[in-house]
């Protein structure tokens, strides 16, 4: 161990976890079961809870089966990730015949999930204990930093027709992925964004998620896009540890106020700590 950090320091912080195509798709889920953004009145929508809301509680619950909020089927891995948990909550459904047994197993295979994609996204070990709190938008700035790391296309393994997706076309998002792909590893951050996003093609329109995302982070949190990016880019160059970065405490704040049981009856208050 001594070895391996002399070695960091003489030659930067190269190592890191390998980030994952799934794990782009749990915390894009995470970050829709915390936030539903209404640009219009600036306000969220969403209760700042890993509760599954965002699957069964949209719209009254009448689209669960569908994965809930449309959000959730916009990309492939979001969708894998969504319709994973559906068909769980389905499988325990049957089993415990009590549909709040299942759903409380859901969001505990969830959170299982989103604290492996956490430490090998974010570099920090998952919280152990919750803070009793709202999200705030500055969190949700630092959250949106980190789409630096979203992968433009991601390869398909074993299909006869196709060898890669492009994942912001709506024609692909609905594409259900396999184990082997979701595993690929996806290229860490660099600081900048891959060029899919600088123009998406929704109904009738083109999106820059870089020019939304830099709006919102300077209207609604003190950082500044340009400088949270470059210090991904030192990340991503070995330069400085992602435990380094500057905005690190907001995401472990967001992170322990959604595994909170306060206002979210779908944890056990047993099952993890919250003032």
């Amino acid at each position: 161990m001594k070895f391996f950090l002399t070695l960091c320091l003489m030659f930067g912080f190269s190592a890191h976890a390998k980030v994952l195509l799934k794990d782009i798709g749990v915390i894009g889920l995470a970050s829709h079961d915390l936030f539903t953004w209404d640009a219009q009145n600036e306000v969220n929508l969403e209760n700042g809870r890993f509760d599954l809301s965002t699957i069964f509680d949209y719209e009254n619950g009448s689209r669960w089966q569908k994965g809930g909020n449309p959000k959730n089927s916009e990309n492939a891995p979001v969708y894998t990730i969504t319709m994973k948990l559906v068909k769980y909550y389905q499988a325990q459904l049957k089993t415990s015949k009590d549909k709040n047994i299942s759903r409380k197993r859901a969001v505990s295979y969830f959170l299982k999930m989103i604290a492996e994609s956490y430490e090998r996204l974010i570099g920090l070990p998952f919280p152990s204990k919750g803070i009793n709190g709202k999200v705030t938008n500055t969190e949700q700035a630092t959250l949106r930093a980190m789409h630096d790391i979203l992968p433009g296309k991601a390869r398909l393994i074993g299909r006869k027709l196709r060898s890669e997706i492009v994942l912001t076309q709506l024609w692909s998002a609905k594409t259900f992925l396999n184990e082997q792909e979701l595993d690929q590893e996806i290229k860490y951050f660099d600081g900048s964004y891959d060029s899919e996003y600088l123009k998406i093609w929704v109904p009738f329109k083109y999106i820059n998620l870089k020019q939304v995302d830099g709006e919102f982070i300077k209207k609604h949190s003190h950082f500044s896009q340009k400088d949270m990016l470059a210090e991904l880019a030192l990340v991503g160059g070995g330069k400085i540890s992602i435990q380094n970065l500057s905005f690190n405490s907001y995401l472990i704040d967001l992170f322990s106020k959604g595994i909170c049981h306060h206002g979210n009856e779908w944890i056990d208050r047993d099952m993890i700590p919250c003032d």
